[in-house]
């Protein structure tokens, strides 16, 4: 049986789960063109990427070449290593792409997302594994168990004027690594919070006296990011970086000897301010001019519905749905569903 491609809504095509043998004609149908480049990968605008899903989990794989056979079978390989051997294996070996979103307050929701390919194999080599050798670099130590991710934004922060990072791996050695190393900041996984006590995940806040701790969640695209926004807030700005500016938001105060939770957030709320002062004169007609069915779209992916769910609410099919979308991105001039919710909320 042929295996079966969906449009994905980000663009290009992601695939649904094979019954067949994963073999690289079957796979030449679900190769895409991101158009993404991590900066540490070394990678070309025009190589190709896939999704892959297996046992109810699906990831984004960049293929490293441009190439539809050597891609084809690059994809072919990890799927098959992610049926018999488990994910894990797969994350040890091929590198994926997912977004990071930085969690720096939590009401209003001031958020800051970044695109990641992990570095696993030949590529782990890019990231340091050592203290920053620069004194007058602030140490930022990196608490993430997932080897990949934990490069990726290690090789982020170094590339930073002002900042080195240091890698922490466990749980178990944290306590250590932060008496050891002293780092100015700790730069968190979300799931680790509670873990190593830290108690305002969400936000920018101390974890000890004269350290602050900035929590982040991962995720596989920016859709799971939105969705996993907190409800409630009073307000949502939501600012994509590049991974070498990871830590935008308080790079004006790097050089200072301290870094004060209380300075951060303050920085943090200005720099947001001026987001927020350039966008004041964004031009809205675009967004008054989409047609009623498109904005019933829109004002329910703002409400974190899924395609299924806008398809039921709306009495219409899910391919319908996909078709408002794909229009609406085409009127707003945006890319993906983020950038469209984020030009509805600011209207």
């Amino acid at each position: 049986m042929k295996p079966m491609s969906k449009q994905h809504p980000n663009g290009g095509f992601a695939n649904v789960e094979s019954t067949g043998k994963g073999n690289e004609c079957n796979w030449k149908d679900r190769l895409i063109l991101r158009r993404y480049r991590f900066p540490a990968s070394g990678e070309s605008e025009q190589d190709l990427a896939t999704r892959i899903d297996h046992a109810g989990a699906g990831y984004f794989f960049p293929l490293g070449t441009p190439d539809l056979e050597t891609a084809a079978a690059k994809a072919a390989q990890i799927y098959q290593m992610a049926v018999k051997q488990g994910w894990n294996s797969v994350f040890q070996h091929f590198p994926r792409e997912l977004i990071v979103s930085f969690e720096w307050c939590m009401n209003p929701v001031l958020w800051t997302y970044t695109t990641i390919h992990t570095l696993v194999g030949k590529r782990a080599g890019l990231a340091s594994d050592s203290l920053p050798t620069n004194p007058n670099r602030q140490r930022v130590l990196v608490v993430e168990l997932d080897a990949g991710i934990r490069r990726a934004l290690c090789w982020s922060i170094d590339q930073q004027a002002g900042f080195g990072s240091v890698p922490c791996d466990s749980v178990e050695s944290f306590t250590h690594a932060l008496a050891f190393h002293k780092p100015r900041m700790v730069l968190l996984n979300h799931n680790l919070a509670g873990r190593i006590g830290f108690k305002s995940p969400g936000t920018i806040a101390p974890i000890q006296p004269g350290v602050s701790a900035l929590t982040y969640s991962v995720h596989v695209d920016g859709d799971q990011m939105f969705v996993s926004t907190p409800g409630g807030a009073g307000g949502y700005l939501v600012k994509r970086i590049k991974p070498n500016r990871l830590l935008e938001p308080i790079l004006n105060v790097a050089s200072r000897s301290e870094l004060m939770t209380d300075d951060l957030l303050l920085r943090v709320k200005y720099y947001f301010q001026e987001l927020l002062q350039l966008h004041s004169s964004h031009d809205n007609t675009a967004l008054a001019k989409l047609p009623r069915r498109e904005r019933e779209v829109l004002a329910l992916l703002s409400k974190g519905c899924v395609d299924k769910e806008i398809a039921q609410a709306m009495g219409i099919s899910v391919w319908t749905v996909h078709g408002h979308i794909k229009n609406i991105f085409k009127r707003l001039h945006v890319r993906t569903r983020t950038e469209a919710v984020i030009r509805y909320l600011e209207k």
